[in-house]
């Protein structure tokens, strides 16, 4: 298991749920509506935040485990 599993095994976000405060700040600069890279997303955050506000995203990850809790 790699460390970002490990990491994100637990039933808790790590960096709990809402998004980053780099997101959050910027958000009103992305164009409305369209695709979105999620890298790093981790428990997915980003992509989650992002998935709601009308975006498709796609997540990457190092780690599966924190993906699926997503």
């Amino acid at each position: 298991m790699n460390p970002w599993d490990e990491r994100y095994s637990t039933p808790d976000y790590a960096y709990g749920t809402q998004p980053n405060d780099f997101l959050a700040e910027q958000f009103a600069c992305i164009p409305a509506g369209g695709r979105v890279l999620c890298l790093a997303d981790g428990e997915g955050r980003n992509g989650v935040f992002l998935a709601r506000q009308g975006y498709e995203v796609t997540s990457v990850d190092l780690s599966r485990v924190g993906l699926e809790k997503a």
